[in-house]
This record gives C-alpha cells, sequence and structure tokens, in this order.
C-alpha cells in the first residue's frame, strides 16, 4: 500500500483531500475563442514553450484569438487581415510578429474586398453586397508571404478567410512549410459537410487527419502525430 492511500485512511486527512479535489476541479477553463478552440491548441502545445504561428484572418490580438494564449508563452507569428485597424492592433499588441495588411488568396496581385466594419470578422473577398464598402487591397499567395520573410517553420495555422480558406491552404507549398497544427473556421455545423469539402480533401491528401470539430472550426494534425495524439492531449 503507497503513502497516499495510508494517509487517506486517516478521517481528518481524508476529509481535507475531499474539499481539496473539489476547489482545485471548480475552476473554470479560460479560453478567448468563441467556442474555445484555443484550450485544444493550447493543450497540443503544451510542453512548447516556443514556437510560430501564422494566423490569417487575425482579427484581435485578444478578443477571439486562437494565438494569445501561445503569444503568452513566448511564442512568436505572422498575423494578416484584410483590415488595416486590426493590423495596427496587433502592431501595438505584438510588436515582434510580423503585422501585415493584406489579402491572402491563390495568386500575387491586386483586389476588392468587401467591409463589413473598420474591424470586423465579417469582412471578406466573397460577395457583392452594395451595402458593403469595396476596397482596394493587394493580395498574395501565402507561399509569396512566406518566402518573402524567409519563414521556414510553422508550428499552428489558423486560416478565417470567410469562405476563402480553400485558396489559402491552395497557395501553401506543404512539402517545405508543414505546420503541425492547422485550424480552419469553415463556418459549418455538419461535420458531414466538412468531409465533403474541397479544403478537407486537400488536407487528408496532404496527409492531415481531422482531429476534432469544434463549433463551425475544423482542426487537423499531420498523420505523423495521430499515434501519439492521447499522450499529447492527455491532461
Amino acid at each position: 500500500m503507497n503513502l497516499k492511500k495510508i494517509l487517506l485512511k486517516n478521517s481528518f486527512i481524508y476529509f481535507f483531500y475531499k474539499k481539496l479535489k473539489i476547489i482545485k476541479n471548480s475552476k473554470k477553463n479560460q479560453h478567448l475563442g468563441e467556442f474555445g478552440e484555443d484550450i485544444f491548441i493550447r493543450r497540443f502545445f503544451k510542453k512548447s514553450n516556443e514556437g510560430f504561428y501564422v494566423d490569417v484572418g487575425c482579427y484581435h490580438p485578444i478578443k477571439g484569438s486562437l494565438t494569445y494564449y501561445l503569444f503568452q508563452s513566448g511564442w512568436k507569428g505572422l498575423n494578416i487581415d484584410l483590415s488595416k485597424v486590426s493590423v495596427d492592433l496587433f502592431k501595438v499588441a505584438r510588436p515582434n510578429d510580423h503585422n501585415i495588411n493584406a489579402a491572402v488568396s491563390n495568386f500575387d496581385g491586386e483586389t476588392f474586398y468587401y467591409e463589413n466594419g473598420e474591424i470586423n470578422q465579417q469582412n471578406s473577398l466573397i460577395g457583392k453586397d452594395e451595402k458593403k464598402k469595396k476596397i482596394k487591397i493587394n493580395s498574395y499567395k501565402l507561399e509569396t508571404i512566406l518566402n518573402d520573410l524567409s519563414i521556414q517553420n510553422i508550428d499552428y495555422l489558423n486560416i478565417d478567410a470567410e469562405g476563402n480558406d480553400y485558396k489559402v491552404l491552395s497557395s501553401l507549398n506543404f512539402s517545405r512549410h508543414r505546420p503541425k497544427l492547422i485550424s480552419i473556421e469553415l463556418n459549418v455545423y455538419n461535420t458531414e459537410a466538412v468531409i465533403k469539402d474541397e479544403t478537407h480533401r486537400l488536407l487528408s491528401n496532404e496527409n492531415y487527419f481531422l482531429a476534432s470539430k469544434i463549433g463551425v472550426t475544423s482542426i487537423y494534425i499531420d498523420k505523423k502525430y495521430e499515434s501519439s495524439i492521447n499522450n499529447i492531449m492527455s491532461v
């Protein structure tokens, strides 16, 4: 019998043990993602005190951010958004990151985006709503940006491109840049619809597996981690 079992036979010690267990497990899990996606991401990278993230459609450095806790842990990264205001916030909050105001698609050149607001998660390259302001912006392939900045290793890639996600991913050279984990806001709740999506097919062909679906976000992990995922995600 180990020491813990011996001590718990003492009614006085056992009483405080139960109290401690209740208090310890009553703490709330803090999260910033709309559906708590960042809890999954933090757990996957819990042993990584440094790394590199790429956040396409970064929106805000704290509110709704899936990279904020990684940043707090010592990570650095690349943050890209259609909104100049969003990028300016990142320049203040994360001055050592690469913060770029641009569109990310499957071509390099000029394009337009439709603005819902100066800082808004629904700003998009897709749609021709006359009520929305149409704004000219430079567009780049993700691979172009990574190469221009001499970025080699990506640990985590987050994409929230409001329906333009496939074009973002298709511009990435997976043989050169291979994130361990990729999260994509596909804006569908039906898992069957996700599996039929061209984005899922692309990632499956690149040897990623759908590890989780949290709300409207799908999380893919490099298949080389599939055999050790239970150990990686253990609390």
